[in-house]
């Protein structure tokens, strides 16, 4: 008995392989991942791969502008809400940041290896242009609350991600203690504080909540 062939729209069919290659490069790690298990688990051919994408490399691509849409969307709704200040906005979006480096580790500690230093800066840019933007005008809010003491909030904006980049580079792919990992994340939140003008406090606080939750203690 031949089975049907299901033919799908080929904007249906290009996001299913994107959310599958997304999956398995998460659970499995992308040097781990073949082509042919993305197109296995799709149950399509190995030409219809080819067909949306001329590589791993461009399904990739793929994967991480829609994963940095996703985080822009969250921070953008938030942004825009009415019912929390500057500073809760900040903390909501940094428990999310947070959340997605739980969820995609293995793929985030691909992005973070040195061989692959290139792929790491574009995804930087890419995740930097999208982000840094709406937390200047997030930053801007706090100081028209008077929450935020800062002349520069765009600037500020930018030495925050900075800051936020190197928190997950350094204490989320070392082999230190997981100690070790809350004191750099705490300190570097606490410098995020400074920068913002902020009550000394106001984001550590939840931070330090946020990570003995997540490390069960």
């Amino acid at each position: 008995m031949l089975m049907t062939r299901i033919t799908k729209n080929p904007d249906t069919r290009k996001e299913e392989l994107i959310d599958i290659a997304e999956e398995l490069f998460a659970v499995k790690g992308y040097e781990e991942t073949p082509v042919s298990d993305i197109v296995k688990k799709a149950q399509v051919a190995q030409g219809t791969f080819y067909y949306y994408f001329k590589s791993k490399d461009e399904i990739l691509d793929s994967v991480v502008d829609r994963l940095i849409s996703g985080i822009a969307a969250f921070i953008r709704e938030q942004s825009q809400r009415d019912d929390i200040n500057a500073i809760q906005k900040i903390i909501n979006s940094i428990k999310m940041f947070y959340q997605f480096g739980t969820e995609h580790e293995g793929l985030i500690s691909f992005f973070h290896q040195e061989k692959n230093s290139l792929l790491h800066i574009k995804m930087g840019k890419k995740t930097e242009a999208a982000i840094v933007p709406i937390f200047a005008d997030v930053i801007q809010q706090g100081v028209e609350e008077g929450v935020f003491d800062t002349k520069y909030p765009r600037e500020a904006s930018s030495v925050i991600f900075s800051c936020w980049d190197r928190l997950f580079d350094s204490s989320r792919f070392t082999s230190t203690s997981p100690e070790s990992k809350k004191r750099l994340i705490v300190a570097g939140f606490s410098i995020i504080e400074r920068v913002l003008g902020v009550q000394n406090g106001s984001l550590t606080g939840s931070i330090v909540e946020m990570l003995e939750v997540h490390n069960g203690e």
